[in-house]
């Protein structure tokens, strides 16, 4: 079965990992980094995210249950070995507290 073949929200599954957050600051600076509520599932907003799904994304948004990183969440919620659950939908990196 070729990568084609596997549906996205499967493919999206086998890529997500955990990461530290001094492996994230790169993406948090360049403007790159999402984070999602963890009472929201990872992959299928990741899923919304490659599909451009946004009217979707905008319901998730408005109820503040994915945004880009802002300086006080990092605040609240990093140092350097801080682990999350994360994957990449290019140009973004999508993360959610690991708990």
């Amino acid at each position: 079965m070729s990568d084609n073949e596997i549906p996205l929200k499967h493919r999206l599954n086998l890529e997500t990992g955990i990461i530290t957050w001094k492996e994230l600051q790169l993406f948090f600076a360049k403007g790159n980094l999402l984070q999602v509520q963890v009472d929201e599932d990872l992959v299928a907003t990741a899923e919304l995210i490659a599909e451009n799904r946004e009217k979707e994304l905008s319901a998730l948004i408005e109820k503040d249950k994915i945004s880009f990183v802002q300086a006080d969440w990092v605040k609240q919620n990093c140092q350097a070995n801080s682990e999350f659950w994360a994957v990449v939908v290019a140009p973004y990196v999508i993360c959610q507290i690991k708990n």
